[in-house]
């Protein structure tokens, strides 16, 4: 039977929502047929409204999902997500998965490249889906979780401490509203919001704090600055720049470091997640990242990719 769709999603979202794919468990025998083995996280529970479990068929020679499914319980953008979660992992490694962020997901759930794919109150449905992940990473690679992955301080969300920080930062959440479109924290959990409130007030003071570095930054010339100053001066240049459209396709760059030759600044980056594969990173996506930097630095800046 065909889920009941709100009036505010785009076609895709509605045909997403009753695509039935990858809906549904993998069992123990079906893993091994495939040769894999079978890796399950869940995530949530009926108290948040909000139920979602993981099933990945690993290839655990390689780390690579060859199949992925999912059950789940929560508002229907939540099976758009989890349908575009599924197909993204799938022949994917864990290490892949775990770059899958909230732009990725939002930009391929859309009709329309300027019109967002969901009503604002279901954006969490993307980040519980994306937390999920990083969370089921985490668990299948045996990581230590840090104090703020164990503290959860909300009980009408799933999201622990570390994950409600990074949410505020990502989306630069300033508000309670806000924070409760994206994360659902101390949106029933009024116990919480004295928590809540701080996080968002340390927010903003990083933010000012930010921004005055930046300031300071500007305010000197390029070829003045010590190194790190030239890191951290090309880091906000490709913040403001380009950075955004490499996050929305699932990869980044890391400034390593910066050298003087002759007349030329040689600027030496890693590339990320899908960057580091992508066929365009040595030529579109670099000469992007070089004009950027050019235009907001320095005309004698070099970039070269290691």
């Amino acid at each position: 039977m065909d889920m009941q769709t709100n009036n505010e999603y785009g076609v895709k979202v509605a045909m997403l929502i009753n695509d039935s794919k990858y809906r549904g468990i993998i069992t123990e025998e079906e893993a091994k047929g495939l040769g894999t083995s079978l890796f399950t996280y869940s995530y949530g529970d009926e108290s948040v409204g909000y139920m979602l479990t993981f099933y990945w068929a690993v290839n655990t020679t390689e780390d690579t999902v060859v199949l992925a499914r999912y059950t789940y319980e929560g508002v229907p953008a939540g099976v758009a997500v989890n349908y575009m979660l599924a197909l993204m992992f799938t022949n994917k490694t864990i290490a892949q998965i775990d770059t899958v962020n909230y732009q990725v997901i939002e930009r391929l759930l859309r009709d329309n490249p300027t019109i967002e794919a969901l009503p604002a109150s279901e954006n969490y449905s993307i980040v519980f889906g994306i937390d999920a992940a990083k969370r089921a990473v985490k668990v299948y690679t045996n990581q230590a979780l840090s104090h703020d992955e164990k503290t959860f301080p909300c009980k009408d969300t799933p999201m622990s401490l570390a994950a409600l920080k990074d949410a505020i930062k990502t989306h630069n959440i300033q508000n309670h509203e806000t924070l409760i479109a994206y994360t659902k924290a101390g949106s029933v959990d009024m116990s919480c919001n004295e928590t809540l409130t701080a996080l968002l007030e340390a927010h903003k003071v990083a933010l000012k704090e930010q921004e005055e570095a930046d300031s300071i930054l500007s305010a000197t010339p390029f070829e003045e600055l010590c190194e790190e100053g030239r890191i951290i001066a090309i880091d906000t240049a490709i913040d403001n720049t380009v950075r955004q459209f490499l996050i929305m396709d699932g990869g980044d760059i890391d400034v390593l470091s910066v050298k003087e030759k002759g007349d030329e600044f040689e600027v030496y980056i890693s590339y990320l997640g899908a960057c580091s594969s992508c066929s365009s990173s040595g030529s579109g996506t670099l000469i992007a990242i070089e004009n950027a930097l050019k235009h907001k630095l320095h005309p004698n800046i070099r970039v070269i990719p290691i």
